[in-house]
């Protein structure tokens, strides 16, 4: 059995608790099963995140499970309309859209946009919590740009008027994302960002017209956030070929070029919206492998249907579960990831799904899963479980919150967490007492790792110059955050490295004990 090896560039798929992470995007189903008005739901973002936590909890869900309209929060802080439904998440309103031609643009860009009070951003920026922990969640340049303008407006703009689609997709990068982004960071010391962006799909646009009219923007809002120190990730190019007849193993692996290309040229896939049960998992291997040869881990973020959570039946969604695990897990970083589910989705279904990721997704994952027995655990509705468990759930909740780890800090937890779990960890440091200090010098926290007695932690600490003088570790490493990501994630060689520690870009001290470190991180 090959198991990839666990690193900060795999921090969010990778499972901390001995077995494949598994999250949901399924707004619409906790608004549904805890029986709160859309419009409520949908403004009022702390009740939303408290609900989404109790439904997380509910169905073990390895993140919350609230969420909100991610598409259209910056449209609605530049002043557009929205339409709110009576039991859905709010939509745009196309019939007025805020760009219609240059004049439109020109007044969009003279307005002074406040992002710390403008529409529903606010709520985002006082919210007890978040939606992803740790990250700016946004509306990536092109989905944004169609929510802008409209959808066919923009794609004739594309194609027959390329100096005010330019406008359109420049206004979206410099004047609307890249600050928003920045706000965020500077408010909650989130250091990553996930843009969401739909619009941008097979088969909404072939791979090449994404290429050339989509990718170039989502790496200059990556360029202008990493000056900052946030990465950016943008899911453009997802496959959603809907005619089986019609699927193409080149459109498919042109699209995960998109992919990759949008997510700093990370092995990174996406397999979200499309028909993942029934599409071919051997050209997604056919596509990973010159990764895979090259040593190079590559991170697949699978999602199950919508449809088949909602129709099921639960023989069906186990069995995507366990292929996808068996295509993958061994060799891959494999996350699981319920799409879009549809409000009425039987619970039973969810349950099953996250059973079978449990189950089947236990590292080191078997060489055969069919020896392996699933037990589907058969619960209360979400409403009884409620009544009986709210309570003690919340008060859970409120602990938790108190062990927030913020910026780098929280990345680094849920990457070496689960290392508390491990035998072998804790019996050869169960005498040990070390600390360790990553010193982002322009962000607002730093992370403090500590080991003592066979336990580590993780704690941010204030960015304070007297605060980081005075703390006695073992080993640190000071440097920007943007620098700190680009030598954890490979980016730079060791000769490269070298020239920045000459010149002071980045400090290292205590070089032996960092080495441990390192080798606690790989056990």
């Amino acid at each position: 059995m090959t198991e990839v090896k666990q690193d900060l560039g795999s921090a969010i798929s990778r499972g901390g608790k001995g077995y494949i992470n598994i999250a949901a995007q399924c707004h619409d189903h906790v608004m549904y099963l805890a029986e709160v008005p859309a419009k409520k739901f949908y403004t009022d973002f702390d009740l939303n995140f408290e609900i989404g936590g109790l439904v997380g909890k509910y169905y073990d869900l390895d993140s919350p499970a609230g969420g909100y309209d991610s598409y259209n929060l910056e449209v609605e802080a530049l002043g557009g309309k929205l339409i709110y439904g009576e039991n859905s998440m709010p939509t745009i309103d196309f019939r007025q859209p805020l760009i219609k031609n240059y004049e439109d643009l020109e007044k969009l860009k003279n307005k002074k946009i406040d992002f710390q009070n403008a529409g529903r951003f606010p709520m985002i920026l006082n919210s007890i919590s978040s939606m992803v922990s740790g990250m700016c969640i946004f509306c990536s340049p092109f989905s944004l740009a169609v929510g802008l303008m409209g959808f066919p407006k923009l794609i004739r703009a594309m194609k027959k008027d390329p100096k005010l689609y330019d406008g359109v997709m420049s206004f979206a990068v410099d004047d609307v994302l890249a600050p928003w982004i920045r706000i965020q960071n500077e408010k909650s010391g989130n250091l990553m960002g996930i843009g969401a962006d739909a619009w941008a799909s097979v088969p909404n646009l072939s791979p090449k017209e994404m290429m050339d009219w989509i990718v170039p923007y989502n790496q200059r809002l990556e360029n202008k956030c990493k000056a900052f120190g946030v990465m950016t990730m943008n899911v453009s190019g997802d496959y959603c070929e809907e005619r089986l007849d019609k699927f193409d193993e080149k459109i498919l692996h042109d699209s995960f070029d998109v992919e990759v290309a949008s997510f700093g040229g990370n092995p990174a896939l996406f397999l979200m919206m499309g028909r993942w049960h029934e599409y071919s998992l051997e050209a997604v291997r056919n596509y990973t492998e010159k990764y895979r040869k090259e040593g190079k881990d590559v991170s697949i973020t699978a999602g199950i249907n919508a449809r088949l959570l909602r129709d099921g039946p639960v023989e069906k969604i186990v069995d995507n579960v366990k292929r996808f695990i068996d295509a993958f897990a061994r060799d891959h970083d494999l996350s699981l990831f319920l799409s879009n589910v549809p409000a009425d989705t039987p619970s039973e279904h969810i349950h099953a799904a996250v059973a079978a990721t449990h189950t089947y997704g236990k590292f080191p994952i078997a060489d055969n899963l069919d020896d392996i027995e699933l037990k589907i655990p058969t619960k209360k509705s979400f409403k009884e479980w409620r009544i009986e468990n709210e309570p003690i759930v919340k008060a859970k909740m409120k602990e938790e919150a108190k062990e927030e780890r913020c910026g780098l800090a929280g990345l680094l937890w849920q990457q070496m967490g689960s290392i508390n779990e491990n035998e072998k960890f804790k019996k050869e440091y169960a005498d040990a007492k070390m600390s360790f200090l990553y010193n982002l010098t322009d962000q607002h926290y730093s992370a403090l790792i500590k080991i003592e007695n066979g336990t580590l932690d993780v704690r941010h600490i204030e960015n304070d110059s007297d605060i980081i003088k005075n703390i006695e570790v073992d080993g640190s490493i000071a440097c920007t955050a943007s620098l700190f990501f680009d030598f954890t994630g490979g980016k730079i060689s060791k000769a490269a490295m070298l020239i920045k520690m000459l010149t002071g870009k980045l400090k290292v001290k205590g070089m032996k004990n960092m080495k441990e470190l390192a080798k606690i991180m790989a056990l």
